[in-house]
């Protein structure tokens, strides 16, 4: 008996402990249903996303062109700011939507008087969807009327300012809309800071050490994970982030606040079917690199 048939009456005698015998077409069956699903949502659009991404592709017809879509791609000025503000909204999500999120979910673990209120405050844009948050926005930011120009009057700044026409504020304008969606990051936190043992908490202030101190040393290095994925679904957001920036600029002014999402519906709308397919081809690799880099660099799914 060689080494593969004793390997392979191993795992059939692993599979039978776990699994009763005749019960693989029920498993089967029962998977069914998921594996279709996830066929007809993302398998075969991945396909076809790749395929035509290589085609010129319109209304007319698609034609085989090989990699022009991606020459075009790469000497294009209007995809490379695109590209360029989509990193400046993704260094926005890491460097303040992700600290706010794990401060809010630190704060609120405390349970301070109202931290329910304040909570379900948070939380509220994660509920409403992203185009209403941008019509509430937009509210916030009209010249005429709106809640800025009271501030910055009350300030004795430019009260006419429209921020979301000026070219050199209209990406921070947007961006301010997004970042401080924390809701769902602050859950998170909140959510892993129950499972850490109260024993070590106890032990660190019988030692004296002060509730910063705890929180440095045992809250934080405890949400490593947390906070990484945090950080994983804030960057995956932002490269498809597109209907706030839609609604509140549509890429303007002068693409100075347009994002890859944006830049790849323009395209679509504009007949330029297989120029946006590249357009998402390079997109989901951006994704998968960014997948990789951050798991490595929170080592997300490891034990501690």
């Amino acid at each position: 008996m060689n080494a593969v048939t004793v390997d392979r009456g191993t795992r059939r005698q692993r599979f039978e402990s776990v699994a009763p015998r005749g019960s693989g077409w029920g498993i089967s069956l029962s998977l069914a249903p998921a594996i279709a699903l996830f066929a007809f949502a993302y398998a075969v659009p991945m396909v076809i996303l790749v395929a035509t991404s290589f085609t010129k592709w319109d209304f007319l017809g698609i034609e085989w062109t090989g990699f022009a879509n991606f020459e075009r791609l790469f000497a294009d000025p209007v995809f490379w700011r695109a590209a360029a503000n989509t990193l400046v909204y993704c260094l926005g999500t890491l460097l303040i939507q992700v600290p706010l999120a794990v401060v809010a979910g630190i704060l609120l673990s405390w349970h301070p008087p109202g931290w329910r209120a304040f909570r379900a405050v948070l939380f509220l844009p994660i509920v409403i969807s992203g185009a209403a948050f941008a019509v509430v926005y937009g509210l916030f930011y009209n010249p005429s009327w709106g809640l800025l120009k009271q501030l910055l009057g009350a300030l004795g700044l430019d009260a006419e300012a429209n921020v979301l026409f000026d070219v050199n504020l209209a990406i921070f304008a947007v961006m301010a809309a997004y970042v401080f969606i924390v809701g769902f990051g602050m859950v998170l936190v909140m959510a892993e800071i129950v499972s850490i043992p109260r024993e070590q908490y106890e032990a660190a202030e019988v030692d004296g050490a002060s509730r910063w101190q705890r929180e440095r040393h045992i809250t934080l290095p405890a949400l490593r994970q947390v906070i990484g994925t945090a950080a994983l679904l804030g960057v995956l957001s932002t490269l498809k982030f597109f209907d706030l920036v839609y609604i509140l600029t549509a890429g303007g002014p002068g693409n100075r606040t347009a994002t890859i999402g944006t830049y790849t519906y323009t395209q679509y709308v504009n007949d330029q079917w297989g120029y946006a397919s590249s357009i998402g081809f390079i997109t989901l690799a951006i994704g998968v690199v960014a997948i990789v880099l951050i798991r490595r660099i929170f080592r997300i799914g490891e034990t501690v």
